[in-house]
């Protein structure tokens, strides 16, 4: 997957719209290819320059937004200007659309389990149930880790959807790579 990317504080982040990143991500489901997603923003950035592994996990991503605005007044002032800030809670109501529209299904993990509720009843409401594969809370123990790694690839699900606190989010993801490779068969 070629991306036009920034070079911001070391951090390669993509220049692409919101559009650009929705279509993107829609070639990537039709073409079976896995992509991991990430976003940044200001206090993530500071967060990577002493945190190792949220640096490493937040690198090792495929495809890395612009989360914040002030990520994009960075790249300006950089002379690296960035399209526009593509928001994790916005491209995820663009994504649930696209998984509507293209009948592809979404696990959810993170949030509390009351959030988490509230979020799939919305989405099973406005658009389908047939888009929920499954989810999972996002307070769970390390000891629990790798049976929710599993309970997400036997979903077969087409997207996950991780709504977690940085750096147990992107480490987690990193951790169970091989498990969500595994989506794709």
């Amino acid at each position: 997957m070629q991306v036009d990317t920034q070079d911001i504080f070391g951090i390669p982040i993509a220049n692409l719209s919101m559009e650009e990143t929705i279509l993107l991500i829609e070639s990537a489901i039709n073409n079976k290819q896995h992509i991991h997603h990430t976003v940044v923003n200001a206090g993530k950035i500071v967060s990577m320059q002493t945190d190792e592994k949220l640096a490493k996990s937040v690198l090792e991503a495929d495809l890395i937004n612009a989360d914040g605005q002030a990520v994009v007044w960075s790249s300006k002032l950089l002379n690296k200007p960035l399209k526009e800030r593509v928001a994790g809670i916005d491209l995820m109501e663009n994504i649930i659309q696209l998984a509507h529209k293209n009948k592809y299904t979404v696990f959810f993990l993170g949030a509390t389990k009351e959030v988490l509720n509230k979020v799939i009843t919305e989405y099973s409401n406005k658009f389908s149930p047939e888009i929920i594969a499954g989810s999972y809370h996002g307070y769970f123990s390390p000891e629990e880790e790798e049976s929710i790694a599993k309970k997400i690839a036997e979903s077969k699900a087409t997207i996950l959807l991780v709504a977690m606190s940085s750096p147990k989010k992107e480490i987690f993801l990193a951790k169970y790579k091989t498990f969500f490779d595994k989506l794709l068969t």
